[in-house]
């Protein structure tokens, strides 16, 4: 399941660290999955974590949506090394994929998530493009726009629609798909809007030992 997020960069990775584990201790095949961005790659937790993987040989899965910015600047302004060097000093493999194309990042997840069952943790690289900004609102004027106005033709959705076209799939298939999507998400809005809010004290579900527990 979905074990929740945070607003601190790469504070998911001790999380995910956690729940492989216990996968492990309790002697499960579940694979746990930490996504984090390459501004990640300068924060500690993830060396840390990493290690700590690579040791005890979890079943963690590390992926990594690598759009070559982090927040303001490019990453390789502020990072020196690359991931896949930075997996090799811990003895953690590595994997490289276009992660603009879906079918691609499917297929290698699929032979990394086996490979992780069988030997322990593994990287998974999505190399991307970062089409908005770093939080809404941003202009993004530090950015080429002659390289903005190019991002479009690298959108996973379209470079998927292209793929399905290429194969046989007709544009009334893929609008239909579409319309699917569409109704899934206005049912989803609908049903947020007539939910009622949560109980404040569910807030502190799982985080002290009950009294009568102890």
């Amino acid at each position: 399941g979905m074990l929740g997020a945070n607003g601190i960069v790469g504070a998911g990775l001790s999380i995910a660290l956690g729940s492989a584990l216990a996968h492990k201790r309790l002697g499960r095949t579940a694979v746990a999955v930490a996504f984090f961005g390459d501004g990640a790659l300068a924060e500690g937790l993830l060396h840390e974590c990493l290690n700590m993987a690579a040791l005890w040989r979890l079943p963690l899965l590390f992926v990594c949506e690598n759009n070559g910015w982090s927040e303001f600047l490019p990453s390789d302004k502020q990072i020196a090394f690359k991931l896949k060097d930075l997996a090799a000093a811990y003895g953690i493999p590595h994997t490289s994929v276009d992660g603009n194309d879906v079918a691609a990042v499917a297929d290698a997840a699929a032979e990394v998530v086996a490979a992780v069952r069988a030997h322990g943790p593994a990287v998974l690289e999505c190399l991307t493009t970062r089409v908005r900004g770093h939080f809404e609102g941003d202009a993004q004027k530090y950015r080429d726009p002659a390289d903005m106005q190019a991002l479009s033709e690298r959108d996973p959705l379209r470079i998927a629609a292209r793929e399905l076209a290429r194969l046989g799939i007709g544009e009334e298939s893929l609008e239909a798909v579409r319309a699917r999507v569409e109704e899934r998400i206005a049912a989803a809005v609908t049903a947020a809007r007539a939910g009622t809010d949560p109980d404040f004290m569910a807030a502190k579900a799982d985080v002290y030992t009950p009294a009568e527990a102890l």
